[in-house]
C-alpha cells in the first residue's frame, strides 16, 4: 500500500507480484476510506489527490483498476480520464467514477464517454466496491500471465528459431568441409597419378641412362687395357656414380610405395625381428665387435614388410654410427608413454649429432655427417617417419655429439583426452 500527496513527485514503490489500484481523490477523508476499503484485497493501493498526481502515477505504473471523484479542483476527474485513455499503455486501463454529485445521466453520459467501466454513487455498497474492484484485478492477473506467457513462448520460439538457423549453418558448413575434402581427395589422388607417373619415368628413364653409363665404362676400360692409374681413377669414379645414382632412385621408389600403398596389420613379434635384422647385420659385417641387447616381448600390431623396413633403417643406422666407437653399444626397447601409447626406441653410443639440426633429420636427402665418413642415401629416417605415420604414429630423436642417439618411434596415436 503506498500513499501520496499532490507534490513533490516520488517515485512509487509496490509489489510487483501484486496488482495495483489507484485511487483518485481530492478529499483526504475519502482516500482514506476507499484504502481502508481496499486493502483486504492484498493488492497495491495507490494513493492521489489530484488528477495531476493521478497522471503521474500512470506514467511510472500499469493499474489494474483506477477509482476516480469526478469533483476535482484545477483538473476534474472527466478531463483526468481523458488523458489517460491518450496514453497507449493505459488506453484500456478499467476507470470507475465515484461521486456524490453529479448523479444525472448528462455526467453519467460523460463519464461513459471518455472511457469509464462503471458510474458509482455515494453513499455506496463497500462489498459491491470490493467485488467489482476484485473482478477487474482477476482479469489484469489473468491479462498480465497471458502475456507473460505470450513472450515467453515468443522467446521460446526465437530460441527454436535461433538453434535451427545454426543447424542449418552447421550443416552448412559440414557440406562445405565435405566438398572441400572431396576436391582434396581429388587432388590428391591427381598428384598420386602423377607421382606414379613420375615413379615410372625414374625408373625406366632414369636407370637406362645409368645402364649405358655403367656398360660403356666396362667397354671402355676393356679397350683401353693396360690403363693407367688415372684413367682407372676415373672410370672407377664414374662406376661408382652410376651405382651410387642407382641407389638413390632405389631408395627414393621405396619411398614413394610407402606412402602409396595400403598398410596389412597383424600381430608381429618385434624382438624376434629386431633380432634377425642384428643378425644379418653381423654376417654383412663379420668380426664386428659390438653389444646389442633387445628388450624381450615387444609384440605390435602393424604391417610386419613396412615394419621390417622401419626397424632395419634404424638398426642399420645405430650399427653405422658406433663403428667409430671403441666399444658400440645398442639397446632396442619400448616403455609406455604418459599418454598409454607404448613408445619404442633404438639408441646407440656412437657418433650422435648436433641437436639444434634434429628438424632436419627425417627429411629426405637431409645428412648431418659427411658421406665419405657414412655412406647412405639419405632416405632412411625420412623412410621411418612416413612408416610411422601411416600406421598412426610418429618418429622423433634425440642426441648429442659424440655422445650418441635415441630414436623413438610410436605406431598409434595419443588416446583422446
Amino acid at each position: 500500500m503506498t500513499k501520496s500527496q499532490d507534490a513533490p513527485e516520488v517515485v512509487l514503490e509496490t509489489n510487483p507480484d501484486k496488482a495495483s489500484i489507484l485511487v483518485v481523490d481530492d478529499r483526504r477523508t475519502n482516500l482514506v476510506a476507499l484504502e481502508a476499503i481496499l486493502t483486504p484485497l492484498g493488492e497495491n493501493v495507490v494513493l492521489a489527490a489530484s488528477g495531476r498526481e493521478a497522471l503521474r502515477h500512470v506514467l511510472q505504473t500499469d493499474f489494474a483498476v483506477i477509482l476516480m471523484d469526478v469533483q476535482m479542483p484545477d483538473m476534474d476527474g472527466l478531463e483526468t480520464a481523458a488523458l489517460i485513455r491518450e496514453r497507449e499503455a493505459s488506453r484500456y486501463t478499467p476507470i470507475i467514477f465515484i461521486t456524490a454529485i453529479d448523479t444525472d445521466e448528462q455526467f453519467i453520459y460523460q463519464g461513459y464517454s471518455v472511457g469509464a467501466v462503471d458510474y458509482i454513487t455515494k453513499p455506496f455498497n463497500s462489498s459491491m466496491l470490493v467485488s467489482k474492484v476484485s473482478v477487474f484485478v482477476e482479469l489484469y492477473k489473468k491479462e498480465k500471465l497471458l502475456k507473460e506467457q505470450t513472450l515467453r513462448l515468443h522467446e521460446a520460439e526465437l530460441e527454436a528459431l535461433r538453434l535451427k538457423q545454426q543447424e542449418t549453418e552447421r550443416r552448412f558448413e559440414e557440406e562445405k568441409i565435405r566438398a572441400v575434402n572431396r576436391l582434396l581427395e581429388e587432388r590428391v589422388a591427381e598428384r598420386t597419378a602423377e607421382l606414379e607417373a613420375f615413379c615410372y619415368s625414374v625408373s625406366h628413364d632414369l636407370r637406362t641412362p645409368l645402364r649405358a653409363i655403367h656398360g660403356f665404362s666396362a667397354v671402355l676400360a676393356n679397350d683401353l687395357e693396360p690403363l693407367s692409374a688415372e684413367v682407372q681413377h676415373s672410370l672407377d669414379r664414374i662406376r661408382l656414380a652410376a651405382k651410387k645414382m642407382d641407389e638413390l632412385i632405389s631408395a627414393l621408389l621405396g619411398l614413394s610405395r610407402i606412402t602409396r600403398g595400403e598398410i596389412d596389420p597383424r600381430e608381429v613379434d618385434l624382438s624376434h625381428l629386431a633380432h634377425s635384422i642384428v643378425e644379418e647385420l653381423k654376417d654383412a659385417e663379420i668380426g664386428r665387435d659390438i653389444e646389442v641387447r633387445v628388450q624381450d616381448g615387444m609384440v605390435a600390431v602393424c604391417d610386419a614388410a613396412l615394419i621390417r623396413s622401419l626397424m632395419f633403417n634404424l638398426i642399420a643406422n645405430a650399427w653405422k654410427f658406433t663403428a667409430a666407437s671403441a666399444q658400440g653399444k645398442i639397446d632396442i626397447g619400448s616403455f609406455v608413454g604418459d599418454n598409454g601409447v607404448t613408445v619404442y626406441f633404438v639408441k646407440d653410443n656412437g657418433a650422435g649429432f648436433n641437436s639444434k639440426y634434429v628438424h632436419k633429420l627425417f627429411q629426405p636427402f637431409e645428412r648431418l655427417h659427411g658421406f665419405d665418413a657414412y655412406p647412405g642415401s639419405g632416405i632412411g629416417l625420412a623412410t621411418v617417419l612416413r612408416i610411422a605415420r601411416k600406421h598412426g604414429g610418429n618418429a622423433w630423436a634425440e642426441g648429442e655429439e659424440n655422445k650418441g642417439a635415441q630414436f623413438f618411434f610410436t605406431l598409434a596415436a595419443p588416446a583422446a583426452a
